[in-house]
């Protein structure tokens, strides 16, 4: 079955599995080049890489683990014990909002999206999308299916 629309004078035909696809996806593309600040929610065009995370799993329909404060201060082996109480480690990511943990200084936050990476690049402080296969050093995490 194919659709038609008309879009500026130009008549638009769409078969139902493309349009079905199209309404159901989720775009994060926005969120690629939005400048990092450490602790900015998004809410005024600036996001660190922890509420990146977060805003990704609201736009993808996953449930996030319950927000900690203390993850700017803690290590990376306290942030892996929260996230386990929330998902489990798997050794790839395969799905929009599996979360990695990336080596930086210390450790940072990073998604899943459309078979790449959002993240910070931490020499431009935006953020960026890459393929997820340029990764090779992270933990992955899933949420636990309900």
């Amino acid at each position: 079955m194919l659709l038609e629309r008309t879009y500026q004078g130009v008549r638009l035909r769409r078969g139902w599995l493309a349009t079905y696809l199209s309404a159901t996806m989720s775009d994060c593309s926005d969120l690629i080049g939005m400048p990092y600040r450490l602790g900015a929610d998004g809410s005024d065009g600036h996001i660190d890489c922890i509420h990146l995370c977060y805003e990704v799993w609201e736009r993808v329909g996953v449930k996030a683990p319950p927000f900690k404060q203390s993850w700017y201060e803690a290590s990376k082996w306290e942030v892996c014990r929260d996230l386990l109480q929330w998902g489990l480690r798997v050794e790839k990511p395969a799905y929009d909002g599996d979360i990695l943990l990336l080596p930086d200084k210390s450790w940072t936050f990073a998604v899943i999206w459309q078979e790449g990476v959002l993240y910070i690049q931490p020499k431009l402080e935006k953020v960026q999308w890459s393929l997820a296969r340029q990764f090779t050093t992270y933990h992955c995490f899933r949420m636990k299916s309900s």
